[in-house]
């Protein structure tokens, strides 16, 4: 399989700690957290990222609201974090009961102002992982698919919130799970298993296309998901310009811009022409 998208045109944004994952702002602006707790506010001019928030313990997946606060799934606390802009930080989730999540993962906002929320679970052979429902303004989550999922890493939702995807890293696959009138879970179903690979981040563009980004091999593809073909994008089975990717997301003021997290380096990768636009995600007002 051919790669669509030169490597040596990757651009480095430099000075993260190993970031795993990417938000994206209402007007385009991007963000990563660090192994070491910090919280970065990249700057897509310069190509920079500066630090501007602390957590108590690793932050993940992130998302933005309406108003540019940040939401991160603090894996290291048990527990979904809200970062000003200033770089406040403060609770905003938590498991049901009060209780800790087991690995918080990625959140994920509706149009309603609902979070979805992964929690990967405790990264063994068991399949304990989960996909939890927070309403608008937090507190307590609640279990919204009914029965454990493998490892459920990043999560998106398709334009008409008619699915929710998400990757199962350790079961080497996409899942979505349907989105009833109602709001509640419906059926599950794999949408592509990929053999010897282990995605970890997803987005979808304009097209309705989903974008997968692989820890292992080194590689992101895009799935079309009307005539099932997987198509890859660009890889570097040597680790040099792309090594490690595990969350992929489109920035920019138009989404044109395809940044993807590398946990295995000190850079967020960025991808220019290519010739795609992300989906424009839900930003809701919460306050």
């Amino acid at each position: 399989m051919n790669a669509l998208f030169d490597k040596k045109k990757i651009v480095r944004i430099r000075n993260v700690d190993h970031p795993e994952s990417i938000a994206v702002g209402p007007r385009g602006e991007a963000y990563t957290t660090g192994t070491g707790c910090q919280v970065y506010r990249l700057d897509l001019k310069a190509n920079t990222a500066a630090q501007f928030a602390k957590t108590e313990g690793r932050c993940l997946g992130q998302v933005v609201d309406a108003d540019g606060n940040l939401y991160a799934a603090h894996a290291g606390g048990g527990n979904v974090l809200k970062i000003t802009p200033e770089g406040k930080v403060s609770e905003y989730a938590t498991a049901p009961g009060g209780k800790k999540f087991m690995c918080t993962n990625y959140p994920a906002f509706d149009k309603q102002g609902n979070m979805y929320l992964s929690d990967s679970g405790d990264w063994s052979e068991t399949v304990n992982g989960h996909i939890y429902k927070i309403p608008p303004g937090g507190g307590e989550a609640h279990v919204w698919y009914p029965e454990a999922v493998d490892t459920p890493n990043a999560i998106a939702l398709d334009a008409q919130e008619k699915y929710l995807y998400f990757v199962e890293s350790f079961g080497y696959s996409i899942a979505r799970i349907g989105i009833n009138a109602d709001g509640s879970a419906g059926k599950f179903e794999r949408v592509i298993h990929m053999p010897r690979h282990v995605p970890d981040g997803i987005a979808l563009d304009d097209q309705g296309r989903l974008w997968i980004a692989c820890h292992r091999p080194d590689a992101i593809y895009y799935f079309d998901l009307e005539s099932k073909k997987l198509q890859l994008f660009v890889e570097d089975w040597m680790g040099e310009a792309l090594r490690g990717p595990t969350d992929i997301a489109f920035a920019g003021p138009n989404l044109d811009i395809m940044l993807a997290a590398s946990l295995d380096n000190l850079v967020v990768h960025r991808m220019y022409n290519t010739g795609v636009r992300g989906l424009k995600l839900n930003h809701p007002k919460l306050t």
